[in-house]
């Protein structure tokens, strides 16, 4: 089976993590994903990194977000090692790789359990957080 839907996720490290599958990620998908990661933390300061994908930067998206609340801050090109939930997607990867599903839904309901027990775990951002958050206060 394979899956040809991509997968949204917000790695939270003081709220709740969301991972929301997408049929395109258009700017009008990563706008639903928006809403629901502000669902899901009511007042909470939201700061969201992505990419430079052309949905992530177009104004429509940058409207939505101001809206919900939600900062933004994008990665240079060629920098996702800057960006924590990278590391919760390789080791997703790594644990749901010998698992076989017989449904595309059971393959999602996969995803999103083994992306909450992972993103329950600070550890994967220590180094971001030590090295841009901690930076604050030196300011």
């Amino acid at each position: 089976m394979q899956l040809h839907r991509p997968v949204l996720g917000f790695y939270a490290l003081n709220g709740t993590s969301v991972a929301v599958f997408t049929e395109e990620q258009t700017k009008e998908r990563i706008c639903h994903a928006f809403e629901r990661i502000r669902e899901e933390n009511p007042n909470k300061n939201i700061l969201l990194v992505l990419d430079n994908f052309s949905s992530h930067t177009c104004e429509y998206t940058r409207s939505r977000a101001r809206e919900l609340g939600i900062d933004l801050v994008f990665l240079p090109v060629g920098s996702p090692h800057l960006n924590p939930i990278e590391a919760v997607w390789k080791s997703l990867k790594w644990t749901i790789s010998p698992i076989t599903v017989s449904s595309t839904d059971e393959f999602c309901t996969l995803v999103r359990g083994v992306f909450q027990q992972l993103t329950d775990k600070v550890s994967f951002a220590a180094e971001w957080i030590d090295r841009f958050l901690n930076i604050q206060k030196l300011s």
